[in-house]
């Protein structure tokens, strides 16, 4: 699992290494350039270019002292020119010290001073190296480091960020238009918040978290923000004994579909058999062919419009009584009966785990008091509707909404975004895997189906729905790699879902 940091959790994260491991800033910033260093090596020998030529851009802040320190690891190994802008008088002790050391190793060092000495400077380089401000910057660049973004900025060169390209908001993701464009960002820690929210996934390249020689266990206190990957899935996925049956493994009770969509249901039901549970059963009104056998099947009442009926209530009561979890909403329909349903069925269901998703969710708006064994699915669409506001304001501020939302509601939110974010309120993670062949009708469907029988697997809620939206994602990733994102179906997904978990069994 990765942390992921806020710029206040990165300063907090400082001052706990200094004040209480006594790892002085010195060493801090010694361990970043030489990790730093590492990894640009390891990447330009795979990048194969001969003999490269390097620029790297400092700053006078400690963003600038990592680079100075990164050219005094680098020089013996490649042409390096460096470049620089600011004061001697605000560089702190360590990054003076980094700055003096590469002038005693006679390095080129040019300091920029104004636009002309900028205008001479050919940045043709094959590789450069962005150190210019750091996690303290944000999208409103100015002076000398804009105007340097503005000239580098069409340059084909392998290009590096230490820590947070310049000119990117290292909280919200927010980006000046002329960003540092990079292929790479160095981070400290742990990568910060505004690596992945809005602009920032596109400016930020590949992520690679520099090692500083501080132990993992110092952000524990600090950061409520992960990111899942592979070493996760088997921690979380309970294994299979021996001598068990079905009955040890839960049961999904999918109540959903429509006559106008049974496919919905379908995708559902069959994505929750096929993600581990030992039975799953569907309440619905129209059963679709493609509907696996292995789901047990409850045709019931429904409305002219051939939704669920308001009288299939009792029915689905007695059906919840032996599930583990319960998903509902896909492929519902609209019919305000069939929501009057859904609302009592919520209410009145309180001691099982409830999925709540698709046409279900027009049953919530912000003034419901929930309960923390519930999970909500929205897409930003749906998202708006609930809490009432636009949605590319809810967009542009995603992770804080959305958490803002969980708390309120007292429930997990699931928010279908790029990155997708799951959050009690408290807690969050964050998914940065999938593309964009999954934007395709019955996609959610399959995922309500897996988290469904995660959550009957006894899993709890926000690490169901976390680790629901990771495997989903990776299933995605898995079918592009062998063919077109364009050919992407939802049926495709669970089909690649069995191939994935078939992987994580193995390891």
């Amino acid at each position: 699992m990765q942390y992921i940091l806020t710029p206040d959790e990165m300063r907090k994260a400082d001052e706990t290494a200094i004040n209480e491991f006594h790892i002085s800033s010195q060493i801090l910033m010694e361990n970043a350039a030489r990790s730093s260093a590492e990894i640009i090596v390891e990447i330009l020998e795979d990048a194969i270019i001969a003999e490269p030529r390097l620029c790297i851009l400092c700053g006078s802040g400690n963003n600038g002292g990592d680079g100075f320190a990164l050219a005094r690891h680098l020089h013996d190994i490649f042409d390096i020119s460096l470049f620089w802008i600011g004061s001697e008088d605000k560089m702190s002790p360590e990054t003076l010290a980094n700055f003096k050391a590469i002038q005693i190793l006679g390095l080129s060092v040019n300091k920029i001073a104004d636009s002309d000495s900028l205008n001479s400077i050919d940045f043709n380089f094959d590789c450069i190296i962005d150190s210019l401000i750091g996690v303290g910057g944000t999208e409103n660049v100015r002076g000398l480091a804009l105007d340097i973004l503005k000239k580098i900025k069409n340059i084909e060169a392998l290009k590096f960020a230490i820590d947070v390209p310049t000119g990117l908001n290292s909280e919200t993701g927010f980006a000046n238009d002329n960003c540092f464009q990079a292929d790479y960002t160095i981070t400290m820690f742990a990568p910060k918040t505004g690596l992945y929210l809005n602009d920032g996934l596109f400016y930020s390249g590949e992520i690679i978290t520099a090692y500083l020689g501080v132990p993992d266990s110092i952000l524990e206190p600090i950061s409520n923000i992960f990111l899942l990957d592979e070493n996760d899935v088997n921690s979380i996925l309970p294994g299979r004994q021996i001598r068990s049956s079905k009955f040890d493994y839960g049961r999904v009770l999918v109540i959903a579909g429509s006559s106008l969509y049974p496919g919905a249901a379908a995708l559902c039901a069959n994505a929750a058999i096929s993600a581990g549970a030992g039975l799953v059963q569907l309440c619905t009104t129209t059963i679709h062919p493609s509907l696996l056998p292995e789901v047990i099947t409850h045709t019931v009442a429904s409305t002219f419009e051939g939704t669920i009926a308001g009288s299939a209530y009792d029915y689905i009561i007695k059906s919840s009584e032996k599930a583990d979890s319960i998903v509902i909403g896909p492929g519902l329909g609209e019919v305000e009966e069939t929501l009057n349903l859904v609302r009592k069925l919520i209410n009145e269901i309180k001691e099982k785990p409830i999925l709540i998703d698709a046409d279900a969710l027009k049953a919530i708006d912000n003034t419901n008091i929930l309960r923390k064994n519930m999970i909500l699915t929205p897409h930003t669409g749906e998202f708006a509707r609930i809490i009432n506001m636009d949605r590319l304001t809810i967009e542009m501020d995603s992770f804080n909404v959305t958490k803002s939302l969980a708390k309120k509601l007292n429930c997990t939110i699931l928010l279908k975004h790029v990155p997708s974010i799951v959050t009690d309120g408290t807690k969050s993670y964050f998914n940065i895997n999938g593309n964009p062949g999954m934007a395709t009708g019955g996609c959610g469907d399959v995922l309500s189906g897996i988290i469904g029988s995660f959550l009957a697997l006894g899993i709890q809620p926000l690490e169901s729905a976390a680790l629901g939206a990771f495997l989903h994602a990776e299933a995605g990733d898995l079918y592009a790699i062998e063919n077109s994102e364009l050919t992407l179906t939802a049926s495709d997904l669970i089909l690649n879902f069995k191939k994935l978990l078939n992987k994580y069994e193995d390891a």
